[in-house]
């Protein structure tokens, strides 16, 4: 059986990508860092067959982890996971979209190496609070109760993350902005993503800060209630 491992420090993305992939018959190994990967690579004497990591994280990261990783396991196809087309990568195979599509991995494979795949804007996120084409992906792909579990754990998870940024230094308020969006990329929520987003690009003056956090809070519980109709949980 194939083997994989996926890389993301944000819970939501992390499980999210590991229900698709075993649903696609892959072994999925997660590690919720980059140092933790490492660690996971150097317990396995065989190395997986593919490796997603996101591309943005705290601690080890980037091409630094992508190094690291080629290293750890140099026959490995490796592709960075992202919300936001980077301008720029170095040591990845390619780019694959959040949210983590199964037919952006099999065409990235299919075509590796180098493959990068990154639909527009406007493709992944039509008008809307929730991107009905992630949804309908996820239901695809997990029983209603799973996918309900997702949502609640999103939103657990976004709320303190919210209450953290209300009080951090700049850089901090950036990083957990961009986990946010990620997070809210994977279970489709398009006002959450693009408010998340206007966090992460900077904001200087406090009171507009916490006005965007505030937005993002509205848009939290709005995609939580629409989904969780929608599954009608």
């Amino acid at each position: 059986m194939r083997r994989i491992l996926t890389i993301d420090d944000d819970p939501v993305s992390l499980s999210i990508a590991a229900i698709l992939l075993e649903s696609d018959g892959w072994t999925v190994l997660q590690a919720s860092s980059g140092r933790e990967a490492l660690d996971l690579l150097a317990d396995h004497g065989q190395p997986p067959d593919c490796i997603l990591a996101d591309l943005r994280m705290s601690g080890l990261a980037g091409s630094e982890l992508a190094a690291h990783l080629r290293h750890a396991a140099p026959g490995a196809p490796l592709f960075a996971m992202t919300a936001t087309a980077p301008l720029a990568l170095d040591g990845y195979d390619g780019v694959l979209a959040k949210p983590l599509s199964l037919e952006s991995l099999r065409a990235a494979l299919a075509s590796y190496p180098p493959a990068e795949i990154f639909p527009s804007t406007h493709a992944a996120y039509p008008d809307g609070a929730i991107d009905s084409a992630v949804l309908d992906r996820l239901l695809r792909a997990m029983p209603p109760a799973a996918l309900r579990e997702v949502v609640v754990t999103f939103a657990q998870d976004a709320a303190v993350r919210l209450a953290n940024m209300r009080r951090a230094d700049p850089a901090t308020v950036r990083r957990e902005a961009h986990t946010l969006k990620g997070g809210a990329a994977m279970i489709g929520a398009r006002q959450v993503v693009e408010a998340a987003a206007a966090v992460e690009s900077g904001i200087d003056h406090d009171g507009e800060l916490f006005r965007k956090l505030d937005e993002i809070e509205a848009h939290c519980r709005r995609a939580e209630g629409i989904l969780l109709q929608r599954l009608k949980l």
